[in-house]
This record gives C-alpha cells, sequence and structure tokens, in this order.
C-alpha cells in the first residue's frame, strides 16, 4: 500500500511539474518601445517557450503592438494622439459592461478584457488628447479579477510613459 502510494504522489509531483505556469521566455521591460516594469507586465502573460512584440501598425503619435506567445497574440497595446474636441468615450473599446473607473489620466476605465485611459495632451503645439486601449486576449484562461487588477496595474505604469514617448508635454 505504501508503495503504491508514493508511486501515486510521485507522479502527481511529475505531471504538476510539466503543467508549470511559469513563462520559459525573459518578461520585457518594454512593450511599444515603451519601459515599463515587468513586474507589471508579466501577470498579463500566459506561459509559454517565445514571446515576440510587433510594432508594424505602430506610426508617430500612435504606438500600437501586439505582444505574442508562441505565436499568438495575447496583448493588443493601441495609443493615439487624438485632437481636444474629440470624445473617446463614444468609441466602441469604451462601451465596457460592468466597468470600473480607475485613476490614470484624466479618465480610465478597466474592464475584464481591456483597460482605457485618457489625458490632455499639449502635442505639437496643439492642444490634444492622449489615449490608450489595452486588450487582453484569452480570458478563458485566468482568473477574471485577477486579470482586471493586471490591467489596472499596468496601465497606471504604461500610460504615463506612453504619453511622454508620444511627445505630450503636459
Amino acid at each position: 500500500m505504501a508503495v503504491a502510494v508514493s508511486v501515486a504522489v510521485a507522479a502527481a509531483l511529475l505531471a504538476a511539474a510539466g503543467c508549470s505556469k511559469t513563462p520559459q521566455y525573459a518578461v520585457p521591460g518594454d512593450v511599444c518601445g515603451v519601459a515599463v516594469d515587468p513586474a507589471v507586465l508579466e501577470p498579463l502573460l500566459l506561459p509559454g517557450e517565445k514571446l515576440e512584440q510587433s510594432t508594424v501598425l505602430s506610426r508617430p503619435g500612435a504606438p500600437h503592438c501586439f505582444v505574442q506567445v508562441d505565436e499568438e497574440s495575447v496583448l493588443g497595446v493601441q495609443g493615439e494622439v487624438i485632437p481636444a474636441d474629440q470624445d473617446p468615450s463614444v468609441r466602441r473599446e469604451w462601451q465596457m459592461p460592468a466597468a470600473a473607473r480607475i485613476e490614470v489620466g484624466d479618465d480610465a476605465r478597466v474592464s475584464d478584457i481591456n483597460v482605457v485611459a485618457v489625458a490632455a495632451c499639449a502635442h505639437q503645439g496643439k492642444a490634444d488628447k492622449f489615449v490608450v486601449q489595452v486588450e487582453r486576449f484569452h480570458p478563458e484562461r485566468d482568473d477574471a479579477r485577477k486579470r482586471r487588477e493586471a490591467l489596472a496595474g499596468f496601465m497606471t505604469v504604461y500610460f504615463p510613459a506612453a504619453r511622454k514617448a508620444v511627445g505630450c508635454t503636459s
């Protein structure tokens, strides 16, 4: 009986080790070319072997990238300088059921799958706004409450750095 229990315990430990949720890649210190603490990015990522970022859609004043793990998009980050008279809250990404306000920029909201923020932005001599949306793909793979906390934590760090990186001076 003791041998059977020992074998069962050993098998369970080996199975658990094979299902590790620790990424096998280094968590980067930037997203879309904007420096971020890897500790705020890591909770948004999925386990895997290889992490890549694609910034092919970025342009001046509009950082845009996808973070992929094992060639699967995990995180989408999109920023944009918009005219001051434009209301970003009418955009689709701001239409979030059960969203909660968070303290980032002039206005920000977080839901189970995305977070958005906006702030005034003096840019190239004009009074504009800077808006960022971050979307976490594959929400079925983790806990909604933890993901929401991770999105809010990421935006708290990313938004001010991205705003500065696009050239907002106030």
